[in-house]
């Protein structure tokens, strides 16, 4: 940051599973200081069976990323579609933010954008790219 200038306030890292107990204290707070320069963290793939509401409650994240196979289900199945809804409600009820992963059409986009989440990934915008090509994207856009 200090080397090129950038503003803290424009990183989010991603943050997913953790570890052990010491890996998780060394994570904790090297994730505080960073907080206290500006920066902001994403609990990563909620959602997927790996993460768990002690990491919302427990860790300083801005943002849940609910995985691409909740946001699938949301589609196909009644119980996702309650689970996606109230998890959706917990999260801005705590003042975090939401995106959901995965979005490949437009139907998909306006579903989610109707339900009120914050952000929006996925094939829709764009395949991941290099950062060659993440450059001429956002060069093609201004």
């Amino acid at each position: 940051m200090n080397k090129y200038g950038i503003n803290p306030a424009n990183i989010n890292l991603e943050i997913t599973e953790t570890g052990s107990i010491l890996t998780r204290k060394i994570l904790l707070k090297n994730m505080d200081e960073l907080r206290d320069k500006g920066v902001s963290f994403s609990l990563d793939d909620f959602g997927n069976g790996e993460s768990n509401l002690n990491y919302i409650i427990d860790m300083p994240v801005d943002i849940v990323k609910l995985d691409m196979n909740m946001t699938r289900a949301y589609f196909s199945s009644n119980k996702a579609q309650m689970v996606v809804e109230a998890t959706l409600s917990m999260v801005h009820a705590m003042g975090l933010k939401m995106v959901a992963e995965g979005i490949e059409n437009e139907y998909m986009l306006k579903t989610f954008e109707k339900l009120g989440v914050d952000y929006i990934q996925g094939y829709y915008f764009s395949k991941p790219l290099s950062q060659t090509e993440f450059i001429e994207y956002v060069d093609s856009r201004k």
